[in-house]
Parts: structure tokens; sequence; C-alpha cells
């Protein structure tokens, strides 16, 4: 059982009075010793502050994230009473009181915490409580160093409770939700869709920014590797077992970089479409993959291991495939950084570094937060050194 936790609980999970006094109840029958709670604003509150706000016109972003910041804070004011309704000490931490630890830039509508800040003022004002009372806090709201209230960004409670995790140095993060953990698929479009029992960090990352709305993607890099993460049941009512475990961290002060050689690209001159993609994997078959690109007449497959000679005979003999071509003596460079998602220039920094060292690019696919960048096999070693100078691994 984790010593310290951060408990967040999303709008949905609080859409009713009856739902805010049952999350307030897993809360006070949770055998945690100490507890921090982040909410959300109850139900479709700020979809309901946004929609008001478009209709008054041309709202500044100041005024955006004050109008936006009432939903979390009536929720926390809620919260705090139903925890006192059943004997839990609760203290309220709002953006306008002077106890407020979570620091911003001034970026009213999508706002990056100051860790250094934040931690120095979690350390002053809850760190003291833990154990005693139940500090719960105003999900996806921060403060600029002026004072004024900034938001996080749609999602930003799930950011809310990783930082203060990490300022706290929390033992786990629990994040609740109205579904059975994180699900393999939509449920309301794949009636099948099951719960994953553990995922690892880059999977959650990937699955989140390609539109699965668990986990703020963003909110991934604030994990640390030693903390647990689990998505769990709301439903449930028991915070301490069941839901995905999210395994693994980000390293984020620098990039992840990983190679590969002795690859093959195999260029398949044909139409691009679904049929002829499966042709050519199906050709493939169990060969590992380590790239896919599309021109408008032709396809590219990055592979290895396996008789080329036997792969292109068999691609050839397919009657829509006008003509293919490999090439062997390829590595792959693969970098990797959260930040690639709502960073721009991660591909620009990266050719230009391999420019600057005479190195040509073969192909460059991207997915995520991930960059892969395929070049000849004998620079190498000079592409990963120059690339480390810029990526500072």
């Amino acid at each position: 059982m984790s010593n310290r936790v951060v408990i967040k609980f999303g709008g949905a999970d609080l859409a009713t009075g009856e739902k805010v006094a049952q999350a307030a109840q897993m809360v006070a029958d949770a055998h945690y010793r100490e507890i921090i709670v982040v909410v959300s604003a109850m139900g479709k509150t700020t979809d309901t502050l946004l929609s008001t706000a478009s209709q008054i016109g041309d709202v500044s972003d100041q005024d955006y994230a004050e109008i936006v910041s009432m939903g979390e804070r009536a929720s926390a004011r809620f919260f705090c009473a139903a925890l006192r309704a059943r004997g839990a000490k609760a203290e309220l931490f709002d953006p306008g009181n002077d106890n407020w630890p979570l620091i911003t830039d001034s970026n009213f509508r999508n706002a990056v915490p100051d860790m250094e800040k934040t931690t120095e003022l979690a350390q002053k004002f809850m760190a003291p409580l833990l154990g005693k009372v139940i500090p719960v806090v105003c999900g996806f709201l921060g403060k600029d160093p002026n004072g004024r209230i900034t938001s996080l960004g749609r999602g930003g409670s799930d950011t809310t409770a990783l930082v203060l995790a990490k300022c706290l140095d929390a033992d786990e993060v629990i994040l609740v939700k109205e579904t059975s953990g994180v699900l393999s698929a939509d449920p309301k479009i794949v009636s099948d869709a099951h719960a994953l029992n553990k995922l690892d960090i880059h999977e959650m990352f990937d699955l989140a920014q390609g539109g699965a709305k668990i986990v703020k993607p963003e909110a991934l890099r604030y994990k640390q590797p030693n903390q647990m993460l689990r998505v769990v049941d709301f439903s449930s009512g028991n915070l301490a077992v069941g839901g995905t475990e999210i395994t693994g961290s980000f390293n984020i002060n620098s990039s992840e970089i990983q190679s590969r050689n002795n690859l093959i690209a195999v260029n398949v001159v044909c139409e691009v479409t679904a049929e002829n993609l499966r042709e050519v994997f199906s050709t493939l078959s169990q060969k590992p993959i380590y790239g896919v690109s599309s021109g408008s007449r032709s396809i590219t497959v990055f592979t290895s291991d396996g008789n080329i000679a036997e792969v292109m005979r068999k691609l050839h003999a397919v009657p829509r495939f006008k003509a293919v071509s490999h090439r062997e003596n390829v590595a792959m460079l693969q970098v990797s950084h959260p930040t690639f998602i709502e960073s721009p220039g991660g591909v620009a920094a990266l050719s230009n570094a391999l420019s600057r060292q005479g190195i040509n690019i073969i192909e460059v696919t991207t997915s995520k937060a991930t960059i892969n960048v395929f070049i000849e096999e004998n620079q190498l070693n000079k592409a990963k050194e120059a690339i480390s100078n810029v990526f500072k691994t």
C-alpha cells in the first residue's frame, strides 16, 4: 500500500451531488496514510462556461481563464464539504488563496507549470498537512507570477495531479475515470473492447495522442520512474485495487535515441491503396517492419532479417505492382521525446544536424513523439554523434 497518493477525479465522476458524495466516501475509506485530492469541474460545467463565453464575443485570454476556473473552484468546495460530512479533515487549495502552489507561465489558455516554484510552494503549504488533513486541489488551474489565474488546457487536471505528485514525491497517482481502466478501444465503437491490465508509458502516450481521451498525454511527462500510476474505475468504489497500471517514465530533460543497422529498404511502384499495402505486408509476413512511407506512386518499407531475393520475387509477381527495387546497408536512428508533439521544429532540427555533417537522409517517418531517420549504414556513428549534440542525450 502506498504511503502518499494523489487521487484525481474527472468531471464525469462528480457530475451530481450523489457522485460527489460517493467519491468523497471512496477517499474517506481509502487506507492511505497521506492523500491529496485533485478535482475536475462537475459534469459538463466547463462546456457550459465555454459556451456562454463564446456567446459573449471576443473574450480575452485572461478573462477566459478566470471564467473556466469557476468549474473547478466550485467542485473543490463541494468535495471539501463532502469529506467533512464524512468526518474527514479537508483543506481547500484554490488559486485565489495564498496557499496555492501551482505556479505557471502567463499563457492563460495552455499554461506550463514552473516546476521549481511549484515544488517550493507545495512543500511549504501542502507537505506539512499530509497525514492530518486532506488537501483538495482545483485541477486544471494555475497562477502566474503576477497572481493571475491560468488554465492548463483541456484535460489539465491530469497534469495537476502528476505535477503535484512529482513535487511532493508521491508514491502513487490514481486517475479515477468512468471506465474500467484503459480500454483496448472506444467501447462506443468497438463492442468487445476490454480493459488492459498494464501499459508502458510510451504506449499510453501514443494511445492518448492518437485520440483516446483517458489521460492528457502532456501530463505523462511528469510521472516519476518509481511512481505508480493507475487508471481506475469510479464504479468499483475501491481505489486500492484494479484498473490499468501505466509503467515507466519519460526522461523529459533529454531525448531517447535508438539505432538499428543492417536494414533493407523495399520499394514498390504502385497505386497507394489499402489493398496494395496489405499485399506488401502479407509478402513480408513475419519479418520486422521499422518504418513505412509512401509517395504519390510508391510504397517504401524498411525491414530486415529475411531472404530479400525471395521477397522481391514475390512482390514482382503481383500484377498491380509496376516495378520493385531494394536498397541494402540502411540504418535507422529513432529519436523520441514527448515535447515533439507540441513543439514545432523537431524534424527540422534533426535534419539540419545531419545536413551540417554531410549526411544524406534516405527517408524520414514520424509517429506521435517519435522521429525515425533512415540513412546509409556507414554514416550511422557520425549521425548519432551529430544528433546527440543537438538533443542533449
